[in-house]
């Protein structure tokens, strides 16, 4: 097989599967034009369709959870907007919070605790959207949620808290900033 025809096989097979994983996950088309990041089209099917805003896929997603995770700071406000809920959680028991604060997506972070997000909520290993901020360096995002009420104290299911897996993770200016907030070893 020529390096040509063996790209295109394998272009193609990825192709295959990404339609697979698709069909799998039972993504609705509002979902779809999410992830495609097109408004026009997130903002046509709201307005024929404005019950699917809160659909969930195989997984629990949301559209929400999509816009979330891509960093789409114009369509989350946008599903916001249209009713969706902020605090839905997917079968791992995360919510679009948790998700925005394991990417760093400050501005989302920000919309989703303007619009009630809960800040202490757990995903089903019992991390909260502060340790994983912490462990990932996100400073900004510690700092909104920190502000917005979040709890240093909480442990996950291995007994670790948002400062230890700062520590761990030598994320210092975070550490000493949960310290300032009253955390201790």
């Amino acid at each position: 097989m020529t390096p040509l025809i063996k790209k295109s096989v394998t272009v193609a097979g990825m192709l295959l599967l990404g339609l697979l994983v698709t069909a799998c996950d039972r993504n609705t088309p509002l979902m779809e034009k999410v992830i495609e990041g097109d408004l026009a089209g997130v903002k046509k099917m709201l307005s024929e369709a404005p019950g699917q805003v809160d659909v969930q896929n195989n997984y629990g997603w949301t559209a929400l959870s999509h816009a979330v995770r891509l960093g789409n700071v114009e369509i989350t406000r946008l599903l916001i907007e249209a009713g969706a809920d902020v605090n839905v959680r997917d079968k791992n028991g995360w919510t679009p919070l948790l998700r925005a604060a394991l990417k760093g997506h400050d501005k989302i972070v920000a919309i989703l605790l303007e619009h009630d997000a809960k800040v202490n909520v757990r995903e089903n290993n019992g991390w909260t959207a502060l340790m994983w901020a912490a462990k990932r360096g996100h400073d900004k995002v510690v700092r909104q949620l920190l502000k917005a009420g979040a709890d240093y104290r909480i442990k996950d299911k291995q007994g670790w808290t948002a400062m230890q897996h700062a520590f761990h993770e030598g994320h210092q200016e975070i550490v000493d900033m949960l310290r300032l907030a009253g955390a201790r070893a």
